[in-house]
């Protein structure tokens, strides 16, 4: 399959569904941990291994917190995610559900299109392994660490394809989606502007 990241509808859909389908099932069966592998299709090579194509290996794990974390923010849960080599070696990608304590996992209604997107924003950085953008550093000059985060070259690639992903499905602007997002990260209407301009206007090499 041919990545274009120039085109608007591309999101590594299929990969991305693939595993967002299979979390939503893994929850919906009360199961907390799993592991599994994903053969990858696309016309870019990210690693080299035994198998005759590459093999991404992804995590699904259920954590539990108190439930004040969520009172700012009046959400059910959260998902944070990481993508990379693991101790082995491995080009993963680490999901995490992130649930009240005593929450039944069961029950946990997952956003589908912000699972999606999550997950595309990950395989973006699989795929940025070993490019130079890893290397690149924040061109600004505001000192907030957040902003520095976000604003990374890496990050606003990955943002804007998880974006993209999340927006496709769910029919959302993704500017709306985007300033949901950033809501509770105590950002200035300034920083706010500045990182979703970034976010929405990525210039793929």
């Amino acid at each position: 399959m041919t990545i274009n990241l120039n085109d608007k509808t591309f999101f590594y859909e299929e990969i991305s569904r693939a595993v967002a389908d299979q979390i939503v099932y893994l929850a919906s069966k009360g199961i907390d941990m799993f592991l599994e592998y994903e053969v990858w299709e696309y016309d870019i090579d990210i690693a080299e291994n035994e198998y005759e194509k590459p093999i991404i290996k992804w995590v699904y794990n259920v954590a539990r917190v108190p439930a004040e974390v969520f009172a700012e923010s009046g959400r059910e849960y959260d998902l944070t995610a990481t993508a990379g080599y693991d101790e082995c070696g491995e080009l993963s990608i680490y999901i995490n559900l992130i649930l009240k304590k005593g929450a039944w996992l069961k029950k946990a209604k997952i956003d589908y299109a912000e699972l999606v997107g999550v997950i595309a924003h990950e395989i973006h950085h699989i795929t940025q392994n070993d490019k130079d953008i890893l290397c690149a550093v924040y061109q600004g000059d505001d000192d907030n660490e957040v902003m520095q985060y976000l604003l990374d070259p890496a990050e606003i690639e990955a943002f804007h394809i998880g974006f993209r992903a999340q927006c496709a499905i769910s029919g959302e602007d993704m500017k709306t989606s985007m300033l949901a997002y950033l809501a509770y990260r105590e950002l200035n209407n300034k920083q706010l502007d500045e990182v979703v301009n970034a976010w929405v206007n990525v210039n793929f090499a």
